[in-house]
């Protein structure tokens, strides 16, 4: 039996080793022993493998149109599984169960073909909830952007309201996976336990939608009824997986926590949002800043009396001392945007985009920085050739591998992010990623080339504009593409756009910005 913070380190390993990452996964043996939601102290789950010590129950196969189903029962004041007939059984039948297993791979579930051979079969013995209706509401309300607001009011308020404890309580979630939990988490879980709960009531419909539009493909009569009682509970198999995903996710993070505090409780909420003060340290005069890097930047594109100039200039636009310094700061870095235009661009010195880039940031109001935590390794988990599959057991002979998982600084706040997930094996990594444009906004320095490395991106015309404006206008949530001419840092030192502004407001982009970027005149370059 494996808690699920190192059954997961397992399966991490498993992957590591087997070398291929197309390879499929392995026979499993495992399930899920779930501590009912019912229970004093709500739902919590651990892994039983079954592998390698087991009773015959654990190589009973899967069928569509089982004669047995797995339930959790309390015997003598302790949970097991049991297997149950749900049928009667004829003299020479198989028992069979159906493992109602889930998986979010698209390649796993068609590897898994299932033969059972009755008249319902599904074709694979996984169902498929990572793609299609049943990500629809997730896309469209729970995005990344989506996402941060939650932990950013949850670590803003670092405490936990009477509305939290009951929504959490009404989901099953109690003490068993809540105890010793920081306020600013256990405010987090509330907030996505809503989601959930909002996503419960919206699946149905989107899952009907889907399902219709498929089967009237192929068949000319479909009974609405059927469709709508099946959507029901496809809908109601993605809301238990939700939560079951919500429990593996505070499990892996507060083993993580208490490695590196020893109380998890005594964990920093992991985002922390910046005063007017240090927005304008972060942008315009701290060591390091925005404006500082761009100064730097374009010194080997202009004179030394033009760029002495622009730094006393800039100094005398300082907001530090103004009564709204948010105000102030904008008025600033629209003065300084319209300066750097009116500089001449070069093939390696692209000051209009540079400008657009300030344009932005002079309309970001919402900035926060990332709390790191310590990286920290696990103890070794051991994995035996028979977790690997068939193909290595040859391979790697007898030997008992060892593997030792690397935590990284901001694999909790990943992990947090990406809750719903539970295939991401670097979800720190996933985040940076995934934040480049539409949360962290590029590097100042991508629109100026290395004299001896200049590079053969540096195009911003036009459609690069245009592009970048339909990603912020209709795809706000997604990062921008690589192929263009941004650059973003890997560890940046502050985070914000116009796009979480817009979330955190429920409103559109600001139109004065986006105005602007639409209509300002076109640069010499690139047209």
């Amino acid at each position: 039996v494996y808690p699920v913070w190192k059954w997961f380190e397992k399966q991490d390993g498993i992957r590591s080793l087997q070398k291929d990452s197309t390879d499929p996964a392995p026979e499993f043996y495992n399930i899920y022993l779930e501590r009912p939601k019912g229970d004093a102290d709500g739902y919590d789950l651990v892994v039983v493998d079954a592998m390698h010590k087991a009773n015959y129950a654990s190589r009973i196969c899967h069928s569509c149109r089982p004669n047995c189903e797995a339930k959790v029962t309390a015997v003598d004041g302790q949970y097991q599984i049991g297997i149950y007939s749900v049928r009667k059984i004829q003299h020479g039948e198989e028992i069979t169960f159906d493992y109602n297993s889930v998986t979010e791979s698209k390649e796993e579930y068609e590897a898994s073909v299932c033969l059972c051979g009755s008249q319902v079969c599904r074709g694979s013995y996984l169902n498929l909830t990572g793609e299609g209706a049943f990500q629809k509401v997730l896309k469209d309300s729970h995005g990344i952007l989506d996402r941060h607001y939650l932990m950013l009011e949850a670590c803003e308020s670092n405490s936990v309201s009477e509305e939290d404890y009951n929504d959490l309580g009404r989901a099953g979630l109690g003490s068993c996976l809540l105890g010793g939990l920081p306020d600013w988490l256990v405010a987090y879980a509330a907030r996505l336990v809503r989601f959930i709960n909002f996503e419960r009531t919206k699946l149905p419909e989107e899952i009907l939608k889907h399902n219709l539009d498929e089967k009237r493909k192929y068949f000319s009569d479909v009974c609405l009824e059927v469709e709508r009682s099946d959507a029901e509970v496809q809908a109601e198999g993605v809301y238990n997986q939700r939560l079951q995903n919500l429990a593996v996710t505070l499990d892996k993070v507060r083993y993580v926590m208490r490695c590196i505090f020893g109380d998890p409780r005594k964990a920093p909420p992991p985002l922390e949002k910046l005063s007017p003060e240090e927005v304008v340290s972060s942008l315009w005069k701290g060591e390091g800043s925005s404006v500082e890097e761009l100064l730097q930047c374009i010194a080997a594109y202009v004179e030394e009396g033009i760029l002495n100039d622009l730094r006393s200039k800039i100094h005398a636009h300082d907001p530090s001392s103004s009564a709204d310094i948010q105000k102030e700061l904008r008025k600033s870095l629209l003065w300084l945007r319209d300066e750097i235009r009116s500089l001449s661009c070069t093939y390696k010195c692209r000051h209009d985009a540079a400008a657009d880039l300030l344009h932005i940031y002079a309309y970001t109001k919402y900035f926060f920085r990332i709390q790191e935590y310590q990286t920290i390794t696990s103890p070794p988990v051991h994995i035996s050739p028979l977790d690997l599959g068939p193909k290595y057991t040859n391979k790697s002979g007898a030997e008992i591998q060892e593997y030792r998982k690397v935590y990284g600084e901001n694999y909790c706040l990943g992990q947090l992010i990406f809750w719903h997930n539970q295939s991401n094996t670097d979800p720190d990594q996933t985040l940076v990623k995934a934040s480049k444009g539409c949360l962290s906004l590029p590097d100042i320095g991508s629109f100026y080339a290395n004299a001896q490395n200049p590079s053969q991106n540096r195009v911003y015309g036009p459609r690069t504009v245009r592009s970048m404006l339909e990603r912020m206008e209709k795809q706000s949530q997604r990062s921008w593409p690589k192929d263009q001419i941004w650059l973003f840092r890997s560890s940046p030192k502050f985070f914000g756009s116009p796009m979480l502004d817009a979330v955190i407001n429920n409103s559109t982009l600001d139109r004065e910005m986006i105005h602007w970027l639409k209509h300002r005149p076109e640069a010499v370059w690139d047209r």
